[in-house]
């Protein structure tokens, strides 16, 4: 195995080496940024909780919020028939 390692140039072994790398760093990045959103989507949601608790709501009322801002999300979310997304604040018209 050693010979066949050794009988590959310098510039061969980078020409492979490169782009293999380059797709590992930008898999690697790609992980870590959802791993950071993840965890930045659930601290500020824990800290919205914990503000509800303080302010006195009921688990009811804390339940109904969340679950309204999970729609809101969702809603934001939704494309015309052209494909396109709506413009925050306005209303689509029904199809």
């Amino acid at each position: 195995m050693a010979p066949l390692i050794a009988s590959f140039s310098t510039e061969e072994v980078v020409i492979v080496a490169l782009p293999i790398l380059s797709v590992l760093v930008v898999l690697m990045t790609a992980i870590l940024t959802h791993h950071h959103r993840s965890l930045q989507r659930d601290d500020m949601e824990s800290t919205l909780k914990m503000e509800m608790i303080q302010r006195g709501m009921s688990a009811e009322e804390i339940e109904r919020v969340l679950a309204a801002r999970i729609g809101s999300q969702s809603n934001s979310r939704r494309q015309d028939a052209r494909g396109r997304t709506p413009a925050p604040g306005k209303v689509q018209p029904e199809a």
